[in-house]
């Protein structure tokens, strides 16, 4: 005769006789099918089992002295801890009666004995997958709620941010080009509209990199299309390293890139990594003072690539740094008063990051400097 085949998936299967024979019977077939059987003889002790465990299914004999299965089926679903699993009765009462009030009391469904085992597997193998089902479905809700809660708390931050952030901008250059319309065009008052047009092209540079960052991290956590493909982690560093040498030599900033040694392909989408890194060497860049250094270097380990931008500058107050890749959180420092931002880029970064499957972490001291550390895995699943 053909045999069921194993179980598709682990399962805990908490068996209810009060016969031996049978008990030790079904515990046999199911053991031999992959799954981990717990076994009761009794209703008190198929609770306390039930509570303690939490297995995925209970097979229950109907029959049984002191406490029967029905009164047994009816604790099981009165207690929060074990009332979402399923319960199947297995008895040699076949009474059409007995069969609905196994049901009335929250069975999921009904087996008569003698046992075809054929049939009693595939039961247990129907009922699991409804188990797994439900739980997959509510992995999606929690996901969905997730997201929802992050749009929520996006909204409420734009808004918030909205009363100050674009405001203040809004009100700079609303009173700039009011006093444009009232100036006449002399020489005199050349320097003043210079001025003024300078006020109003870094106050509407401020609100887009504003907007730009919220969108950008909306669709990191929403909507990103995910385009992964074999790079060169080196490539990619000397990539970034050319964006900012410039910058870093007009400050007096020494900006070096080291690259992991051999080959450092990695599979990731390469302008998500870059936009990431790119913004890890911006912050640097902003807190680290003339005659600072900041290091870019890469390498390989476990299947892991490691990414990690260090600097010299101003570092993180500890009390901070837990904080630092929450969106709109800024560092107040007494040495950064000026020092603007949109309090997005880290939770981009941490985003970009964590949608490849990876981490990001920093190390940071007051007065020495910090070092960011991005971990992905060299490979990557879609």
């Amino acid at each position: 005769m053909t045999q069921p085949p194993a179980a598709e998936f682990q399962a805990d299967v908490l068996v209810v006789d009060d016969n031996q024979a049978n008990l030790r019977l079904l515990t046999d077939v199911l053991a031999s099918r992959d799954y981990q059987v717990y076994e009761a003889l009794n209703g008190p002790e198929a609770l306390r089992i039930a509570q303690s465990s939490r297995p995925d299914l209970v097979l229950l004999d109907i029959s049984m002295p002191g406490m029967d299965g029905f009164q047994v089926c009816e604790r099981l679903k009165a207690d929060a801890r074990t009332r979402d699993i399923p319960v199947i009765f297995i008895s040699a009462l076949s009474d059409t009666d007995d069969v609905v009030r196994g049901f009335e009391v929250g069975g999921v469904d009904y087996i008569t004995k003698p046992f075809k085992f054929r049939e009693v597997l595939a039961r247990i193998a129907n009922q699991l997958t409804l188990v797994r089902q439900r739980q997959e479905i509510e992995a999606l809700r929690r996901q969905d709620r997730q997201t929802f809660e992050s749009l929520s708390h996006m909204k409420n931050e734009f808004i918030r941010m909205a009363t100050h952030d674009l405001r203040n901008p809004l009100n700079v250059i609303l009173g700039y080009a009011s006093m444009l319309e009232r100036l006449t065009v002399t020489e005199e008052h050349r320097a003043l509209m210079d001025e003024a047009l300078q006020a109003i092209n870094g106050n509407v540079a401020k609100m887009r990199k504003l907007v730009t960052d919220m969108l950008d991290l909306a669709q990191v956590e929403t909507s990103w299309q995910f385009k992964p493909a074999s790079v060169s982690l080196g490539s990619l560093l000397e990539k970034v390293a050319g964006n900012y040498h410039l910058i870093a030599e007009q400050k007096g900033v020494t900006l070096t890139v080291t690259p992991p040694a051999g080959d450092s392909t990695i599979v990731a989408d390469a302008n998500a990594i870059i936009r990431a890194v790119d913004n890890l060497v911006v912050n640097a860049l902003k807190y680290t003072p003339a005659g600072g250094r900041i290091a870019v270097r890469a390498k390989l380990r476990d299947q892991h690539a490691i990414i990690q931008i260090g600097d010299s500058g101003i570092g993180i107050p500890p009390e901070d740094v837990s904080r630092v890749f929450d969106a709109f959180y800024r560092v107040k420092q007494a040495s950064n008063p000026d020092i603007e931002g949109t309090g997005l880029g880290l939770s981009i970064v941490k985003a970009v990051v964590e949608r490849h499957g990876g981490h990001i972490d920093v190390r940071s001291k007051v007065g020495v400097g910090s070092v960011f550390s991005i971990v992905l895995p060299c490979g990557l699943r879609s």
